[in-house]
């Protein structure tokens, strides 16, 4: 409710600012433990199985975590440490405002210099040794570890951005997969899974195929033919997450960690679990 009330009262320059200062306020009112980096990989490691080899999506709020004595990049380098060169590490590097707003805007997604919306870790990401972006102007993805280029490439030729030609799509195909929140609960996978699986009626896009400039990181120029999600449609769903919080374990496992929760989904397991609940009229809107 909140972010749809930032939606209307602020413009989109200021909305990311505006959500991190309540984070930052609802943090102070909290009480958690500070967390420390074997404190991190030990959570990862023994409660919630990541492990060498491992495919994983990972969606983060740096500050939730309530960290002390390491940086973002240490959290992220402990990942790659633990899923190793035979592992992959993905994650979201999408516009500083929602995808709607930014096509509206008519800016450039230019992938050297756009920021990401999505968090001071995959920023980081971004810029570390051996990480790739995949060129897409509302839902580019940033990729690690073995065959990050082919996960990577050609997102831009879908019109679908979560489909089955896309980082995402390749990635659910890539049996096991893994999701990883840490302290938040997006699930971009969980779009992946919908737009396969669901039908195209209880889907949540908006109507039509936009056009949308691109810079690559060759400085080419591009427009990408994209669907965009509807804000009117989303602001009556659930988050993915909290939708996947209805599965058990093997499917989903959860640590409290620092100020929020860290969670570990099984995306294999969830893409049976989900079409159970398409299945039966179960979707992410809301009654």
């Amino acid at each position: 409710m909140v972010k749809n009330i930032l939606r209307i009262i602020l413009p989109p320059s200021l909305i990311s600012e505006a959500k991190r200062d309540i984070r930052r306020v609802r943090n102070m009112l909290k009480h958690a433990e500070k967390t420390s980096l074997s404190d991190f990989k030990e959570a990862l490691t023994v409660q919630l199985g990541l492990q060498a080899g491992d495919k994983v999506f990972v969606t983060s709020s740096f500050a939730n975590l309530n960290a002390e004595g390491y940086t973002p990049e240490d959290a992220i380098r402990a990942l790659m440490d633990i899923v190793g060169q035979e592992g992959l590490i993905m994650m979201p590097y999408y516009p500083p405002v929602s995808s709607m707003e930014w096509v509206k805007s008519g800016a450039t997604f230019d992938m050297n210099n756009t920021t990401s919306g999505m968090g001071v870790m995959t920023n980081v990401f971004a810029h570390m040794e051996g990480v790739t972006k995949s060129a897409h102007p509302t839902k580019a993805v940033c990729v690690w570890g073995k065959d990050a280029e082919e996960y990577a490439s050609l997102h831009y030729e879908s019109v679908d951005p979560y489909g089955d030609q896309t980082p995402y799509g390749r990635l659910l195909a890539a049996k096991p997969s893994k999701s990883l929140s840490l302290g938040v609960v997006n699930l971009p996978m969980f779009h992946a899974i919908e737009d396969k699986y669901q039908q195209e009626e209880t889907l949540y896009y908006a109507e039509g195929i936009f056009d949308v400039p691109l810079r690559t990181k060759d400085g080419e120029e591009i427009i990408c033919h994209t669907k965009v999600h509807d804000p009117a449609k989303c602001a009556q769903t659930m988050m993915g997450g909290e939708f996947v919080k209805r599965f058990p374990e093997p499917i989903r496992k959860s640590v409290r960690f620092g100020y929020d929760n860290l969670y570990m989904i099984d995306n294999t397991l969830l893409v049976e679990a989900a079409r159970k609940e398409f299945a039966l009229g179960h979707t992410r809107k809301k009654d």
